[in-house]
């Protein structure tokens, strides 16, 4: 073999020319054409979330304040109770009577529909017991009685709520004073027996106030 011969032999072949492929042309993305319908339903859709968003959190708000000013308001709706408050004279009369030398009268036989509110004994200006008891009649009005062996001038004018004589009643073949206050709105039987005073004082009619006096009996 020529030298020429074996050059031809041993000349390298020719390297292959690079196949073409997809990845080395660029290929630009088709557009997309966009649908006006779908977006208008797109944006309708976002505007009912915010709208369901917005109702939601009023709603919550609103909820809240509610339960604040129910929280608050309860106290003053609660049932309101009674603000009578009966009370039992029994004591009272009875340690008068055992301590005083005079009679110390006492309703008896009223209905349960008179409530006694107030029961005690005070002192007058010289010194002396006043049985105070107090009642309220099936109308709300106030009948009361006080009763002193007091000699203070004061005592009447206290126990009549400033009264004026205006004459007598009879009341169970009894004769009381008349009283009655400048304004009209108390009236009083007033008259002294075995050394004390008695009043009978009341905002109810005459007619009540006799119907509470004729119940009045010594222990």
């Amino acid at each position: 073999m020529d030298a020429d011969t074996a050059a031809e032999g041993t000349a390298p072949d020719a390297a292959p020319a690079p196949e073409a492929t997809l990845d080395a042309v660029p290929v630009e993305p088709e557009p997309v054409e966009e649908d006006p319908a779908l977006i208008a339903a797109q944006r309708e859709e976002r505007a009912r979330k915010r709208l369901r968003q917005t109702a939601r959190d009023m709603i919550i708000s609103m909820l809240v304040v509610a339960a604040g000013v129910l929280a608050l308001s309860l106290p003053f709706h609660r049932s309101t109770p009674d603000p009578v408050k009966v009370v039992d004279p029994t004591s009272v009369i009875q340690g008068a009577r055992a301590a005083e030398t005079w009679p110390v009268l006492a309703p008896v036989g009223l209905p349960a529909t008179w409530r006694c509110t107030s029961a005690r004994i005070d002192t007058a200006l010289d010194g002396q017991d006043i049985v105070h008891l107090g009642y309220l009649t099936p109308d709300d009005h106030y009948v009361g009685l006080e009763q002193s062996a007091t000699k203070a001038i004061s005592f009447v004018n206290d126990a009549t709520v400033s009264g004026r004589e205006t004459g007598t009643r009879d009341v169970g073949g009894t004769t009381w004073t008349t009283y009655q206050n400048d304004d009209g709105t108390h009236r009083s039987l007033v008259r002294t027996a075995s050394g004390a005073t008695y009043v009978v004082v009341g905002t109810a009619p005459w007619d009540v106030i006799d119907r509470f006096t004729s119940s009045l009996r010594p222990g």
